[in-house]
């Protein structure tokens, strides 16, 4: 299976996979639901590994701000409207269907801004030795 395939698939399995409960993580906001789909090492670079994570936003729900140290992320916009704020560069509306990247190290934040909830399918790759987010004082 190629790796467009693989992703695909994974995000077909997140879109009917119910969620699971977590602790909240460096970079989720209380209410904020994170599971994670997969995490496996990265072809050609054993000092890095992918993970996949789905994310529900409830009504109101805002991540803080934060960066994923060294890591690409690449989401998804599975259900409802998102708004992702970057330092420096502004803010975004997404719709359902949309995606976005972001490099390492932006400082970021998002965000559920309407009445249902949202969810997200992302993708990160990222240093094995770093942790998946880094919460930033703002």
């Amino acid at each position: 299976m190629n790796c467009k395939s693989l992703l695909l698939a994974v995000a077909l399995a997140a879109a009917v996979v119910p969620e699971a409960s977590f602790a909240r993580e460096a970079g989720v906001a209380d209410g904020v639901v994170a599971k994670e789909l997969l995490e496996e090492q990265f072809a050609g670079d054993p000092s890095k590994e992918v993970v996949t994570h789905t994310y529900s936003f409830p009504a109101g729900a805002m991540v803080p701000w934060h960066i994923h140290p060294d890591a690409h992320e690449i989401a998804y916009v599975l259900q409802g409207d998102f708004a992702l704020e970057i330092e420096g560069h502004g803010r975004k509306s997404l719709k359902v269907g949309e995606s976005f990247y972001l490099a390492p190290n932006l400082v970021h934040r998002g965000m559920n801004e309407g009445k249902e909830p949202v969810r997200l399918f992302v993708v990160r790759i990222k240093p094995k030795d770093k942790p998946l987010a880094v919460e930033v004082e703002r």
